[in-house]
């Protein structure tokens, strides 16, 4: 069962490489860009240790679960709402970036709305399977797509076109200060231990140390790599000019012996199945967070309620989303979502100190 919550973080960490983490780092590539993940990754690192430490003293429960009995009642629902909320923006901006990814390189005729409503339909559907079934589709997903992705990272990192000049250009700005937006985007990457929140419930024991030590070695080489090889194939000073510079990246790539030329095809359809279970993975943490508050009474009519309502807002986002200026959106609630989950770590572990005393 340990493998399960690596598949938790890798997963949260292959998503954000073409979403969130280059376009955001890259505007900070002269200005403590390098420190701030560093930084970043011992903070990432941290609160997943200390997470991971506290829910294992509750093996086998989610949080509806712990505190079921130990808050009273609105206390408890406040928690639970709270949570819900920022996980299902999690999913919601990763859904939307997305969606405006294939519209802008696939299809730019077809509507947003129509897009996402397709999406919607096999997220609805996904979103309510047991915590288990989640899982194992997530595992199918990253054991057949995560051997192409390797693939094509190798393809750009032995690139031709790749200039060691602009890497090392990059390097020499190692000792700027750092910048709280730059640790906040790097941070995001291990964000995917927070969804033990509630797949602890399939964790019947310790999460192992050799668990740790490979999320340290694949964050490294995500980090670097997702930040680096954009930066060596289109320059220092012209990588900022992109808003997706891995896509712009991955164009370039040609797979003369593959049936389909173009290594970008490729690479959207494998993050189509990556993004698809990464939202379903957020919102299914936010369904059963909310689950938590019910009561068994009409608990089939509350679902679909609940359900109704991840549909209609995120229908109405996607059409308001050019007025909504979404990178600024992201770049706040990535600031937010880190304050948040330290906040959340500190708040379960005073918890935890009560509970014992």
């Amino acid at each position: 069962m340990n493998r399960y919550f690596l598949y938790l973080v890798v997963l949260n960490m292959l998503t954000n490489v073409i979403i969130f983490v280059p376009r955001f780092l890259i505007r900070y590539r002269f200005d403590g860009m390098l420190i701030s993940i560093v930084i970043a990754i011992v903070a990432g690192m941290a609160l997943m240790y200390a997470d991971t430490v506290i829910y294992a003293k509750f093996p086998g429960q989610g949080l509806p679960d712990i505190i079921q009995n130990r808050l009273n009642k609105p206390l408890r629902i406040v928690i639970l709402v709270t949570f819900a909320f920022f996980w299902f923006i999690a999913g919601l901006l990763t859904l939307l970036g997305y969606i405006d990814i294939l519209h802008r390189f696939i299809n730019p005729e077809l509507p947003k709305v129509l897009l996402i409503a397709i999406f919607l339909l096999i997220l609805c559907f996904v979103v309510q399977f047991p915590t288990i079934k989640v899982m194992y589709l997530l595992e199918i997903i990253l054991i057949i797509n995560v051997p192409f992705i390797v693939f094509i990272f190798i393809k750009a990192v032995t690139s031709d076109y790749l200039s060691w000049d602009s890497i090392f250009e990059a390097g020499n700005h190692l000792y700027n200060m750092p910048n709280l937006n730059a640790v906040a985007v790097a941070s995001y990457i291990f964000s995917g231990y927070a969804n033990i929140i509630i797949f602890n419930r399939l964790f019947k024991e310790k999460i192992k140390k050799i668990n740790f030590v490979l999320i340290f070695g694949i964050s490294l080489l995500t980090l670097f790599t997702s930040i680096m090889v954009p930066i060596g194939m289109h320059g220092i000073d012209s990588v900022d000019e992109f808003m997706y510079p891995w896509i712009i990246m991955v164009d370039s790539i040609r797979l003369p012996y593959s049936p389909i030329e173009r290594a970008l095809f490729i690479f959207l359809m494998l993050y189509v199945n990556i993004s698809l279970i990464s939202v379903a993975v957020h919102w299914h943490v936010a369904f059963e967070l909310v689950k938590g508050t019910f009561s068994a009474n009409n608990r089939v009519k509350k679902d679909r309620l609940v359900l109704a309502l991840f549909f209609v807002f995120s229908l109405l986002s996607v059409i308001r989303i050019d007025y909504m200026h979404p990178g600024k959106i992201s770049m706040y609630w990535l600031v937010a979502r880190l304050l948040f989950e330290a906040l959340a770590v500190f708040g379960f572990f005073l918890f935890l100190r009560r509970r014992k005393a």
